[in-house]
C-alpha cells in the first residue's frame, strides 16, 4: 500500500515539474494537496494549512483516485469568462494585500494569492484592473525615517498647520515653504530610454563643483523665490535671503515654514526675526520632508534641467541653472502639474490623519 502511495506521489512531482513551467498555479496547488494527501495528513490539516474547504479537497481526491493521474483534474479549470469574486471576497482580497506591505505585489502573486485563497482564477493580465477597482495603485515604495516622531507629525497637520492658516491668511501674511538644495557640476544620472545593449554616455568634465540654492514657494500662488550662492548656507546668508525676498515684496509680510536645520535656528538669528514685524518662522515636526511642498519642486527641477548633464566649472552651472530658472519663475504653468500633484499626494496624508485639508482652496488655483 505505502510502495503504490509513493509512486503516485512520485508521479505527482513530475506532473508539478510540468506544470510549475507552464505557470499554471491552480494546478500545482492542487497537486500539493493531493501528496499531501498521500503522506497521510488528514483532510482537516490539509484544508487548515492550504486554506481550502475540505469540501474542495474531498472533491480532488476523489477525482485523482477515478483517473489515478494528475491530469484527470484539468477538467475543473473552466474555459471563457473568469468567475469574478463577491463583494467579501474582493475586501478580504484588498485588507490582505493592504495589511503585507513587506511583500513585492505584483500581478503574478495576486494571481496566486487568488488561486488559493478563493479558488478562482483570473487572467494574470486582468489582475492590475482588478485591483484598481480595489483602489488599489502600482507605485514604488518609499523609505520611511524610522526617528519620526508620529506624536509630532500628527499634531503638526491636526493642530498647528491649520492654525498658521486659520490666524495669519485672514490677517494677510503670505505663506511661504522653504529649503535648500545643491546642484553638481557631474549633474545627476538617471533612467532614460537608449539603443539597447549600449550604455547612456554622460561625458564628465571631471571637475567637481557645488552650486547651493535657497528657495521659497507659495502653494496657493505658486510663486518660487530663489537665490544661488557658491557658498554653504549659514545662518547670515539665509537672512540675505529673506531681505531679497522682502525687498521684492516690500509691503507684504511673511510665514516661513522650513526644516530644523541648525542655522535656521540660529539664536542671534532667532532674535533678529522676532524683532521684525514682517517675519515669523514656523518649524515642521522633525525628519518630516513630506511635510514640506518645495522637496517635490527640488525633484522636479532635476529630472526637467540637470539630469544626464555635466557642466566644466561652476561658473557654467550656475549661468544654465539661472537661465533655466528664469524660464520656469516666468512661466508658472510649467511646473503647475507636479504641484498638484504634490497637493493631492498631502490631501491623503491629511486624511490619514483624519483631518480637513487646509490646501482645498489651493488645489482650486493650481487645477
Amino acid at each position: 500500500m505505502e510502495e503504490k502511495a509513493n509512486e503516485k506521489i512520485k508521479k505527482l512531482r513530475s506532473a508539478k515539474k510540468h506544470y510549475n513551467k507552464t505557470g499554471d498555479v491552480k494546478m500545482v496547488i492542487r497537486i500539493k494537496v493531493l501528496i499531501a494527501y498521500l503522506r497521510n495528513i488528514s483532510i482537516s490539516e490539509i484544508a487548515q494549512c492550504f486554506e481550502i474547504s475540505k469540501k474542495t479537497i474531498k472533491r480532488w481526491v476523489k477525482k485523482f483516485e477515478s483517473g489515478d493521474e494528475p491530469d484527470a483534474l484539468l477538467d475543473e479549470i473552466r474555459s471563457g469568462r473568469p468567475p469574478k469574486l463577491n463583494e467579501e471576497e474582493l475586501s478580504q482580497l484588498r485588507n490582505m494585500i493592504k495589511d503585507d506591505q513587506e511583500r513585492v505585489w505584483v500581478a503574478r502573486h495576486v494571481y496566486e494569492l487568488i488561486v488559493m485563497m478563493f479558488s478562482t482564477i483570473y487572467s494574470v493580465k486582468y489582475i492590475p484592473e482588478l485591483l484598481r477597482g480595489l483602489d488599489l495603485s502600482f507605485h514604488k515604495a518609499v523609505h520611511y525615517l524610522v526617528k519620526k516622531n508620529e506624536e509630532k507629525r500628527s499634531e503638526w497637520v491636526k493642530e498647528k498647520l491649520p492654525k498658521i492658516y486659520e490666524k495669519h491668511i485672514k490677517e494677510g501674511w503670505r505663506i511661504f515653504y522653504q529649503d535648500e538644495v545643491g546642484f553638481q557640476t557631474e549633474g545627476t544620472l538617471a533612467y532614460s530610454w537608449g539603443p539597447k545593449g549600449e550604455d547612456i554616455v554622460v561625458k564628465n568634465k571631471g571637475r567637481h563643483g557645488r552650486e547651493n540654492l535657497m528657495g521659497a514657494y507659495e502653494v496657493g500662488s505658486g510663486e518660487f523665490f530663489y537665490k544661488m550662492t557658491f557658498f554653504k548656507v549659514n545662518a547670515l546668508r539665509f537672512k540675505r535671503f529673506l531681505c531679497c525676498l522682502k525687498r521684492k515684496h516690500k509691503n507684504d509680510k511673511f510665514i516661513i515654514i522650513s526644516d530644523n536645520a541648525s542655522f535656521h535656528k540660529a539664536k542671534w538669528f532667532t532674535a533678529w526675526w522676532k524683532g521684525t514685524d514682517w517675519l515669523r518662522m514656523e518649524f515642521l515636526p522633525a525628519y518630516s520632508p513630506d511635510f514640506n511642498p518645495i522637496e517635490r519642486l527640488w525633484k522636479w527641477i532635476k529630472k526637467e534641467y540637470t539630469h544626464n548633464k555635466c557642466w566644466s566649472s561652476k561658473i557654467d552651472l550656475r549661468k544654465y541653472l539661472e537661465k533655466k530658472l528664469k524660464e520656469m519663475t516666468n512661466n508658472v504653468q510649467s511646473y503647475v502639474g507636479t504641484m498638484r500633484q504634490e497637493l493631492l499626494r498631502l490631501k491623503v496624508a491629511s486624511d490619514h490623519y483624519k483631518v480637513p485639508f487646509v490646501w482645498d482652496q489651493h488645489l482650486q488655483q493650481v487645477a
